[in-house]
């Protein structure tokens, strides 16, 4: 005999589909007051860590260190600002400022700047906790909305 099984199984309901925020909407999320002053105490403590490592120049700063420099403490401004209104947008540019902090910490020893030596690799231990401090508190969700509850 044949079997009505299969033609009386019904299809599993479609479960429901979160939408992402558009990008905007997402920088302007407000995030944790806590997370935003512990990624700007995280700034003062291991930058004050890396600058103190540095040993005396050896030479003129080069064009690409400046230009880094002070795109960095122009993001920096930005960090503040968005770390200061608790939004996410805070925390990109907190990224964004560490990915050049990195950037100008690899360029020193390598233009002659300062001569490359142990104090390189706690510079970069700081400026690379910088980058990944950021990077988890940027990807972090702070939407109360998104939990999901379970019973």
């Amino acid at each position: 005999m044949l079997s009505t099984e299969s033609r009386t199984k019904t299809a599993p309901e479609p479960q429901p589909v979160r939408s992402r925020p558009d990008t905007r909407e997402w920088l302007l999320e407000r995030v944790d007051g806590r997370v935003a002053a512990a990624v700007g105490i995280a700034w003062v403590v291991l930058t004050e860590i890396a600058f103190a490592l540095e040993p005396a120049t050896e030479g003129s700063p080069p064009v690409i260190g400046l230009v880094l420099e002070l795109t960095m403490y122009a993001l920096l401004a930005t960090m503040i600002a968005g770390l200061v209104m608790q939004r996410r947008w805070g925390l990109l540019a907190s990224l964004g400022a560490a990915v050049l902090a990195t950037a100008a910490s690899i360029a020193c020893p390598v233009t002659g700047h300062h001569s490359f030596g142990a104090w390189w690799f706690g510079q970069m231990a700081c400026v690379l906790a910088l980058v990944g401090f950021s990077a988890v508190a940027l990807t972090r969700n702070y939407s109360r909305s998104a939990t999901i509850t379970t019973t």
